[in-house]
């Protein structure tokens, strides 16, 4: 779930698979999806605070926008943006989303917003 407040994302994440899903592990710092229907710009600064499943206090995570998956974007996929984290403590905080994802289900690399019938389009071929 999505809310802003004063400039600052809130986003609540219900349960591991949902984290596993919109944890991004290949970007630089590490990274995460963020189901949104709003605009947003890239290379915008942002600010997210993110409560993890299980867990009573949020983590603010400061950002910049390095990806945006539009509403009605092809191959149905959720529209929503990605962030790279930036801050002072973004080792911190991807050690702290590490230590919460549920390792015991593989999720074959899926990030939100993009699938993978997107992946093997994009794929060369043989």
């Amino acid at each position: 779930m999505l809310s802003e407040t004063s400039e600052v994302l809130q986003y609540t994440i219900k349960d591991p698979l949902e984290l596993n899903l919109a944890y991004m592990p290949f970007i630089e710092d590490g990274g995460l999806f963020i189901p949104s229907d709003r605009s947003f710009v890239l290379d915008e600064n942002i600010s997210v605070d993110l409560l993890l499943p299980g867990k009573t206090q949020s983590i603010r995570i400061i950002g910049k926008i390095i990806w945006i998956t539009p509403k009605n974007a092809l191959h149905h996929v959720l529209p929503g943006i990605g962030i790279r984290f930036t801050g002072a403590d973004s080792k911190t905080i991807r050690e702290t989303i590490e230590a919460s994802l549920d390792r015991s289900t593989d999720i074959g690399g899926y990030t939100y917003g993009i699938t993978e019938e997107h992946k093997s389009e994009n794929q060369p071929k043989k």
